[in-house]
């Protein structure tokens, strides 16, 4: 019988080194937090041709294409904009991606789009967030998504492109709407200017 090791849980902190990881069928990106609060999961990304573009719940602009497909690009798929329980009583959304060889560069944000609509003050560590990244490959990388800063659009990290070989870094950057529109690629497409 072969023998069998799990890889170990790397968490991200704010001033490590990227992570770097492969897979080759299917990797899931998933937000789980502890609050009552609607969080969206979306990616964002640009591609190798500089086009750009995103995944992201239904809801923000009614089309149902926004949440992708796995059989044709994007190749990622939003699992919808319903917060599934987790064990242990953490709501979660999911963004699965079956290949990310056309895209230079993706960031995971987490929203919380009502309190935007809304013009509230937020600040996403009462929502004890974390996103989890998981790969066919056995790995298992997590970002926390716990900042004190104010503002409604965190991006939490981003992936690079190296040839195949994914590098994950800790972005934490907690922005309101317009300087998420000036500095994510993407971002555009849920927001009116």
């Amino acid at each position: 019988m072969a023998e069998v090791q799990l890889k170990r849980k790397i968490t991200l902190r704010r001033k490590e080194k990227p992570a770097e990881f492969t897979f080759d069928g299917l990797l899931k990106v998933k937000l789980l937090w502890q609050s009552k609060t609607d969080l969206d999961l979306c990616i964002f990304f640009k591609r190798k041709d500089g086009q750009i573009g995103g995944v992201f719940s239904s809801a923000f602009r009614q089309k149902k294409s926004d949440l992708g497909n796995l059989s044709e690009f994007p190749f990622m798929l939003h699992k919808g904009d319903e917060a599934e329980p987790a064990p242990g009583g953490e709501s979660t959304e999911q963004i699965n991606i079956a290949s990310l060889n056309d895209i230079d560069t993706a960031h995971v944000c987490v929203l919380n789009y009502s309190k935007a609509i809304d013009g509230e003050e937020v600040n996403f560590a009462q929502d004890s967030g974390r996103v989890e990244i998981t790969s066919d490959s056995g790995d298992y990388l997590e970002v926390l998504a716990d900042s004190k800063e104010e503002g409604h659009v965190y991006c939490v990290c981003s992936i690079k492109n190296k040839d195949g070989v994914y590098a994950l870094k800790n972005e934490s950057n907690v922005m309101d709407l317009s300087t998420a529109y000036e500095k994510i690629p993407g971002f555009e497409l849920i927001v009116n200017c």
